[in-house]
């Protein structure tokens, strides 16, 4: 029975053994959150040239589980502006994490937020809306990024704006 328990003890204890952390340096002023912060302002003033510019042509990008290309996207976010007016994130907190060779060195940013616009049909101001985007970087551009927010009262606007 000793042994059984001997046995079953080195079992569990080696599984952390081999366990990598996730382990890496965590900035809130560097090069990368200031390009994300770039392309949120931006964003506010339906202005997408730092998009353009950090964005890369071929990257895999994901809003509320659904893939896009980078143009439908830039038209997306740029359609929100017919719909909505005075749009901001009034609390919003970004980091980007760099990760040591145990993941293979990436570098991610990370967006948090709460969008808030104003109805241009109805004139309602929205309930900020949280917001959380993760951009992967390679070589000074962004070559993934996943939006999740919840798209509800987007889409009554859209539906709405289409009768």
């Amino acid at each position: 029975m000793k042994k059984n328990i001997l046995i079953l003890l080195l079992i569990a204890s080696s599984n952390y053994l081999f366990a990598q952390e996730i382990t890496g340096t965590t900035r809130t002023s560097d090069k990368y959150s200031e390009a994300i912060r770039e392309i949120n302002s931006g964003y506010f003033e339906n202005n997408f040239s730092a998009f353009d510019k950090f964005i890369s042509n071929d990257a895999t990008l994901t809003i509320n589980g659904e893939n896009f290309n980078k143009s439908q996207v830039r038209e997306g976010f740029s359609m929100h502006h017919k719909l909505y007016k005075n749009i901001k994130m009034p609390m919003n907190f970004v980091e980007t994490t760099f990760y040591d060779e145990n993941n293979n060195n990436q570098v991610w940013s990370h967006l948090w937020g709460g969008w808030q616009g104003t109805s241009r049909r109805t004139g309602k101001a929205d309930i900020p809306n949280p917001v959380n985007v993760s951009f992967k970087w390679v070589d000074g551009k962004i070559v993934s990024a996943t939006w999740i927010f919840d798209p509800t009262s987007l889409n009554e606007e859209i539906i709405a704006s289409q009768k």
